[in-house]
């Protein structure tokens, strides 16, 4: 009995089909069902394959037509649009394993019209304002509350929270400045290095002391706004502050918001046919000519 052949193209169909199964899974809905229409159509082409290499050579051409071109492409897109591949980042985990939460406060920035910037620390009003998501929305919106939703998960949120010192607060907002990651905005959004978010100081295991931003800024472009996450660390609790970690993507309001890669995914792949299936279909006649 012979062993079974595990060709590069057979592994590749194989986890482009796992790909291909997590969009639809991660659809929830028939939009999702339908990305495999591409893959089952040019399967069923190779089929007509008269010998096993012409339909291993179509079946590969079909994989990586509409599977693995297609899931590439619309990652990219994604990461293009949105600023991740396939899902968002997650919180440096090194701030939600804070063993002590010393201060959170809201902040927000606003520049005047010479450009210099009014930097407000204000005591939450609220926090499970940041920590409740929207039934239907989730937190796609809510993203400042991402580290307060960690912290409560982990119960380590204080009853009372302190506020942070002005000192603190100006020495941070230069901290933030100083890493050139504040996107600028398009023509015509000149208020894009605005942010609103919240800011928390706490203490890790080895006494260290790290201060977390978690903030939106203002529209980059039409609809389409930044969020960031700053992670710094200093020597003291009042020493200079360097940054430790840093990830932005983006979301949009009013616009095309919760459009991500399972829903490009479909569109490349019926693309993706138009050179498909004919080079499948010279491959199955190349083979039938060939067994004659």
């Amino acid at each position: 009995m012979r062993p079974p052949r595990f060709t590069i193209a057979g592994l590749m169909l194989a986890v482009m089909a796992a790909a291909v199964l997590v969009a639809v899974f991660r659809a929830y809905s028939l939009w999702g069902i339908f990305a495999l229409l591409p893959f089952t159509i040019t399967a069923l082409i190779a089929r007509f394959g008269s010998s096993g290499h012409a339909r291993r050579q179509a079946l590969a051409v079909g994989a990586i037509g509409t599977l693995s071109f297609p899931f590439l492409s619309a990652i990219v897109v994604n990461r293009q649009l949105w600023g991740y591949f396939v899902s968002r980042p997650s919180l440096d985990q090194r701030i939600v394993q804070a063993v002590q939460i010393e201060s959170i406060t809201e902040l927000e920035t606003k520049f005047n019209q010479n450009g210099d910037v009014k930097v407000w620390g204000l005591p939450t009003r609220s926090l499970e304002s940041y920590i409740a998501v929207h039934p239907q929305e989730g937190d796609y919106y809510v993203l400042e509350g991402r580290i307060l939703r960690a912290l409560n998960d982990r119960r380590a949120l204080p009853a009372e929270p302190r506020q942070i010192s002005s000192a603190r607060l100006t020495s941070l907002y230069k901290a933030i400045e100083n890493t050139d990651r504040l996107e600028n905005g398009e023509m015509g959004y000149p208020n894009a290095k605005e942010l609103r978010g919240i800011v928390v100081e706490a203490v890790v295991g080895d006494g260290r002391p790290l201060v977390f931003v978690g903030a939106n800024g203002r529209e980059v472009s039409n609809d389409h706004y930044p969020y960031y996450e700053f992670l710094f660390t200093s020597d003291s609790h009042d020493g200079p502050l360097r940054l430790l970690s840093f990830q932005r993507f983006y979301y949009d309001v009013a616009g095309i918001e919760g459009v991500e890669w399972p829903a490009f995914f479909p569109i490349f792949a019926c693309l993706s046919m138009i050179p498909t299936v004919p080079l499948q279909g010279f491959l199955v006649l190349r083979g039938r000519r060939q067994a004659q």
